[in-house]
């Protein structure tokens, strides 16, 4: 049974190592992140977002101590951090159906806005019964607010400086999807948009 456990454990990490480097690939490829995130190896693995995800996990590692408390922390506060990103798609749900109810989707959520209004309100209820400690519980929430600011300043100043758009100026759908395919940047690179 200890080898089923320790294999679970592997098999998660390879996953969210992999599953975390495709996404910032992902976001690269949009001009989202740098440039070097979308680079992959002969075998087309995103080599750079791999390592990043894979330095990051073991800083924490180091940072914890080994420390079962400290681990249990940011455990909890990754899931907070989660937590509000599924916030914001629910809203995006929302707000795309509002917007543009005509829009080509993949996937339409059934029930009208009933779904997505249960995944907040039982999102939030999560975070703000995350810990029954509310030491803890406070400092979950300092925590993941200090990211959220310093992840904002930091796509604030890139949307401005490197995408050279408006930070709060709403995008084309067209555009969206344009974005997806390589062309866009040639078109905006010969355009001087984009370096």
């Amino acid at each position: 049974m200890m080898l089923v456990g320790a294999l679970a454990v592997i098999s998660t990490q390879n996953s969210t190592v992999n599953s975390l480097a495709v996404i910032c690939q992902g976001m690269a490829k949009m001009n989202m992140l740098p440039k070097v995130f979308a680079k992959t190896n002969k075998h087309k693995v995103p080599w750079f977002g791999q390592v990043f995800v894979s330095v990051s996990i073991f800083i924490f590692a180091y940072v914890s101590d080994s420390s079962a408390d400290m681990i249990s922390f940011l455990i909890l506060a990754g899931s907070v951090f989660w937590m509000v990103s599924y916030i914001l798609a629910h809203v995006d749900v929302i707000v795309f159906r509002k917007r543009l109810p005509r829009a080509p989707r993949n996937f339409k959520v059934p029930c009208g806005l009933l779904f997505p209004i249960i995944g907040i309100v039982g999102t939030i209820y999560m975070i703000l019964n995350i810990s029954t400690d509310p030491q803890e519980r406070l400092m979950l929430w300092l925590l993941t607010g200090c990211s959220f600011l310093i992840l904002g300043i930091y796509s604030a100043i890139w949307i401005k400086v490197k995408m050279k758009m408006k930070v709060f100026k709403s995008v084309p759908l067209e555009n969206v999807m344009a974005m997806e395919n390589d062309l866009y940047y040639e078109i905006r690179r010969k355009r001087g948009l984009w370096k």
